[in-house]
């Protein structure tokens, strides 16, 4: 047993999203991607899939491997002649137009809102910033592989190409207003001021002696993002903006370049790959669709094909025909998916044990040196399945928390130090996504009111888990069905396919996962659910089902049946309350509370209103210190430097939350001037390192020491 390999095993599947992996280059050589990729699927099934000609959307939650499938397709291209690969970090040129700031603009009068301007100027540097960084990739490309030297091309230049790349990226870098923008931009500010006017009219209607301002936000207010998206939600106006968006970029030129480049160099395509797609918003994913990839995809005439990497519910195709593009899902229950879910989990298992064997073996050391010997290795896999559904990131956290507790001490791992790292990520990592984010995170209301809603829900969902643990010991539910199970499993619920989109919150985060599509005993079709193993251990609830063909169909037992319990939360979200004793009646109640003028019943004082769960939440929000606030990505940083408790380099904490190392460096630098991070270089390699202070252990971690 060797504690220091261990470490690294467990760090290089943490680090899992880094594609490269370039940290382990001295200890696995060149191109470590290819020596540990393991492909989902036998016979590397996946990778030929995205190999294939077609254009293919890659999707999974965050660390199920997207990006290590895409670094390992690339190094298949580029052994090859006949085509261009080229990779193109959507996440990171995002976060940078998240981040930017646009120079003083002109202003265009009042019939365009300055809010309005500069939110479309933010999405066009963005878009013209892709399709640059687009060019770039191809001319290094050709560059790299001498393509320049293959020139065949008859009328055009190898240096005229060049050129014309150069000058097209020098008019994207500009990104400048065209004066055929001016009049959707007029429409869009008319179309905010009216929403608004209106917003404002029915807040200040309610009730007795409600007045509307004859002014309107025209006369002060200035249109924020969430402003500008809100009124592209508007179908007729969306279409006008993406039009006259699209036709401000010189596709046709950028298309003919490529298509010289193709021909005159005798190669077949161009393959551009795109990772984190979906960390796009969803309007501007709508645009980055419509008016880059649908163009790149449907006006090339077969040169172009993309590689699109997302998040599954996440994927908006636009104007791309999705029934003629290849979709890969990774997630556990979609690319393993069966009649029965016993031959699921063997396929996942499966992969799982040569994904932990090859990576042991890349690093000389043997799986099984590493785990309780009394026990076969086989059910050590297996529950390290049930606590990760194979999702690499997460077997790597596991492992990392298993190496602390034990390996460390050369103690080898059980299962009890698997359920016992399951539920310690639980309630430091994952948990405390709700709270800290709604307490420190500067982001809109409206993010923090669905994560506060979502941790109703799954409050919600956990009680209910409780009742029918109860029920079933009390033999109250499943008449004999259950006989004979001591403790029964609650962790798996059913609901309709129709509800299941509720979930995609929670599942992002790997609260809970999608299990199983099946039917009821009514023959409706639905989703079984699991909550998070490690959850599971927090809450003390039994996780899994029980062994034996008998329970086959457990899952879909009637009591496991949610849908009209999580039916009910959604009705909860506005209901009728009292101003003054605070009791909530059903909206059913409405008129007969309306003839009593909305007199409240219970205690025949206050006046009653139909509320949502966001008007108690905004009080809530509105009392938050704004001094304390960060951004996300700053949180996340900070979040990073407590779990680690060591000085960490840039790329090290990018490795871990998904971000560059730059974005991480500019960030470390703004947290160290609020004294929340301190940054010295190192004396043994020269490399800045940034470590958490006191200071803010203190404000932000203080529930967790």
């Amino acid at each position: 047993m060797k504690p220091e390999k261990f470490a690294r095993i467990a760090e290089s599947l943490r680090q899992y999203r880094r594609a490269e992996l370039k940290e382990f280059d001295g200890e696995l050589g060149d191109d470590p991607v290819k020596k540990l990729y393991v492909d989902p699927l036998p016979g590397n099934a996946v990778l030929t899939s995205v190999l294939s000609s077609n254009t293919t959307f890659l999707l999974g939650r965050k660390g199920t491997g997207k990006s290590t499938i895409i670094a390992r397709a690339q190094i298949e291209l580029r052994g090859r002649q006949d085509s261009l690969s080229v990779y193109i970090d959507v996440k990171s040129l995002y976060d940078v137009f998240s981040t930017s700031s646009i120079a003083t603009l002109m202003p265009l009068g009042q019939e365009v809102d300055a809010g309005v301007l500069k939110a479309h100027m933010l999405r066009k540097t963005f878009l013209a910033s892709v399709l640059s960084e687009l060019l770039k990739e191809v001319d290094d490309v050709c560059e790299r592989m001498s393509l320049w030297d293959r020139w065949v091309g008859p009328g055009r230049s190898y240096q005229d190409i060049k050129n014309k790349i150069s000058d097209l990226r020098s008019g994207l870098g500009k990104a400048e207003l065209k004066d055929t923008e001016i009049p959707v931009l007029q429409a869009i500010t008319k179309k905010y001021r009216q929403r608004a006017q209106s917003e404002q009219g029915e807040s200040g209607s309610f009730g007795a002696g409600g007045s509307v301002n004859p002014i309107g936000p025209s006369a002060q207010a200035v249109a924020s993002v969430g402003d500008f998206e809100k009124t592209l939600d508007d179908r007729e106006i969306y279409e006008d903006y993406s039009e006259v968006v699209l036709r401000s970029f010189p596709f046709a030129e950028i298309l003919n370049d490529i298509r010289s480049i193709i021909d005159s160099c005798g190669l077949k395509r161009l393959v551009v790959f795109f990772d984190d797609f979906s960390e796009l918003g969803f309007i501007d994913q709508r645009l980055f669709v419509d008016i880059i990839l649908a163009p790149l995809n449907n006006s090339s005439g077969e040169l172009v094909k993309l590689k699109v990497a997302g998040y599954p519910g996440r994927v908006y195709y636009g104007k791309i025909d999705s029934t003629k593009v290849d979709t890969i899902a990774l997630d556990f229950c979609d690319l393993y998916e069966d009649v029965e879910v016993q031959s699921m989990e063997k396929s996942a298992i499966d992969h799982l044990q040569r994904l932990l064997g090859s990576r042991f073996g890349a690093f000389g050391e043997k799986l099984d040196d590493y785990f309780d010997e009394k026990v076969p290795l086989e059910q050590h896999v297996r529950l390290l399945f049930e606590a990760t559904f194979n999702v690499p990131r997460l077997v790597g956290a596991l492992l990392h928390i298993c190496y602390l507790d034990s390996i460390s001490k050369g103690v080898r791992i059980t299962g009890q130090s698997i359920r016992l790292a399951a539920r310690k990520y639980y309630e430091s990592t994952i948990s405390q996504y709700f709270d800290r984010m709604n307490r420190f995170a500067l982001e809109p209301f409206e993010n923090k009111l669905d994560r506060h809603n979502q941790q109703a829900l799954l409050k919600c969902l956990i009680s209910q888990a409780r009742d029918v643990r109860a029920a079933i010991s009390e033999g109250r539910v499943g008449g004999s069905y259950f006989n004979g199970i001591s403790l029964a499993p609650v962790s798996h619920f059913f609901v309709t396919t129709a509800m299941a989109h509720i979930f995609q919150s929670l599942e992002s985060n790997f609260l809970l996962s999608r299990y199983k599509n099946t039917r009821d005993k009514d023959g409706k079709a639905g989703v079984v659910f699991a909550l998070y193993y490690g959850l599971t251990e927090s809450e003390r609830v039994s996780w899994g089902y029980p062994a034996g063909r008998e329970y086959r169909n457990y899952f879909v037992q009637r009591c496991f049946d949610y849908s009209a319990v999580v039916q009910n939360f959604l009705a909860k979200n506005r209901t009728i309350k009292c101003d003054s004793c605070g009791t909530c009646f059903p909206l059913e109640q409405k008129e007969s509370i309306e003839l009593y003028k909305w007199r409240c019943p219970e205690c025949r004082d206050g006046v009653c209103q139909i509320v949502g769960l966001a008007d108690d939440f905004r009080e809530e929000v509105a009392g938050l210190r704004d001094d304390l606030m960060l951004d996300p990505i700053e949180l996340n940083i900070l979040s990073t430097l407590n779990e680690e408790d060591s000085a960490m380099r840039a790329g090290e904490i990018g490795a871990l939350i998904d971000a560059t190392h730059q974005m991480v460096g500019r960030r470390t630098s703004k947290l160290r001037d609020l004294k929340l991070v301190s940054k010295q270089s190192s004396a043994e390699d020269g490399a800045m390192r940034s470590r958490i202070t006191p200071e803010a252990k203190s404000v932000y971690f203080a529930d967790e020491s």
